[in-house]
């Protein structure tokens, strides 16, 4: 089982006002910023069933909608969110081009 974090749509608006969904995507945010913002501003949005990041990123954009367990609203995962597997603490981030490990969270 792979976690799903993201940000609170409304607090991504508040920091990133210019581009709330694409937050992930600019060269000013980081996995320093990531690590930053986990505790106060990622919500733990969905359970999904797999073992690989690339099968949660594949569930977490196309389904099945049998595979995830939701907690909150969502929206698919995206460049930024934050994966987590179950047995670990290490935080994985959606980077432009695969995951980036970015270790413990502070």
């Amino acid at each position: 089982m792979i976690r799903v974090y993201q940000l609170d749509p409304a607090k991504a608006e508040a920091i990133f006002p210019k581009t709330p969904f694409m937050y992930g995507m600019g060269d000013s945010f980081t996995g320093t910023d990531v690590l930053n913002l986990f505790n106060d501003h990622y919500v733990h949005v969905a359970d999904l069933d797999c073992d690989t990041l690339d099968e949660a990123f594949e569930i977490g954009n196309i389904g099945p909608e049998e595979r995830y367990t939701r907690y909150h609203r969502m929206h698919s995962v995206s460049v930024g969110d934050v994966l987590r597997y179950e047995d670990s603490d290490d935080l994985l981030v959606v980077a432009p081009s695969g995951f980036v490990n970015l270790g413990l969270p502070l």
